[in-house]
């Protein structure tokens, strides 16, 4: 099972200790594996220092026994603040990908994880290549960066955050930001076996308020996918 987390936006009005019941839910699920799709912190420019300790032992709290995989969001480049959030990433135990891949397996799967760079911010790479686990995963921040893959179908499940599902919905009007005007929300068939997932995420950006549109976490389970036979004469 897969835990997917997305844009926490922690800040002045948004701490550490606001993530405790996702923590104790996520640890009562016990996911096999945690991916986190970028945005970690609002601005660093504002971050308040004396927080960091703390965001470092929440994360921490969060486990995994095929590990913890992260990418970068556009804020976490903002202000300058890639390194820092990637430090902050690496000694709570994720794995950062920017624009690489990791193995893993465990006795049901094994499965191939790419990692997409921000394409706002960042230098992403739009091309990985295939190998032969039975499921490809591909990481990126928005949504509408798998518009500039051509081989997209290779992956099984894109995972992505970025617009918060507009974070403030009302009928009729949806906000959308850019690297999410076309994809949005939800769940969208970019091929024939290739699904696009985009989460709501749990922080908030802009508006210190969501409405219509709640904070989530998802959870993903793969099977084992059949290979193939020859048939018996």
């Amino acid at each position: 099972m897969i835990c997917h987390l997305s844009d926490f936006h922690f800040s002045r009005s948004f701490k550490p200790r606001r993530i405790n019941r996702i923590i104790r839910s996520i640890m009562n699920v016990s996911p096999d594996l945690i991916v986190f799709t970028g945005d970690l912190i609002d601005n660093y420019e504002k971050w308040p220092s004396k927080e960091t300790q703390r965001l470092i032992e929440k994360l921490k709290k969060m486990t995994a026994p095929m590990g913890k995989i992260a990418i970068l969001g556009n804020h976490d480049y903002r202000s300058k603040g890639d390194n820092f959030v990637k430090a902050i990433l690496t000694e709570s135990d994720f794995t950062v990908l920017e624009n690489e891949e990791i193995f893993g397996s465990n006795d049901d799967v094994s499965i191939n994880i790419a990692g997409m760079d921000d394409t706002l911010m960042g230098n992403p790479q739009f091309q990985f290549e295939r190998t032969l686990a039975q499921w490809h995963l591909l990481l990126v921040h928005e949504p509408d960066s798998v518009l500039n893959m051509e081989d997209v179908q290779h992956f099984d499940l894109v995972l992505a955050g970025h617009g918060h599902g507009g974070q403030v919905r009302f009928p009729f009007i949806f906000y959308k930001i850019r690297g999410s005007l076309t994809y949005t929300h939800g769940l969208y068939l970019l091929a024939k076996k290739t699904l696009l997932s985009i989460s709501n995420g749990v922080g908030m950006s802009m508006l210190p308020l969501r409405f219509g549109v709640p904070p989530e976490v998802i959870y993903y389970h793969l099977n084992k996918q059949p290979t193939a036979t020859k048939a018996k004469k």
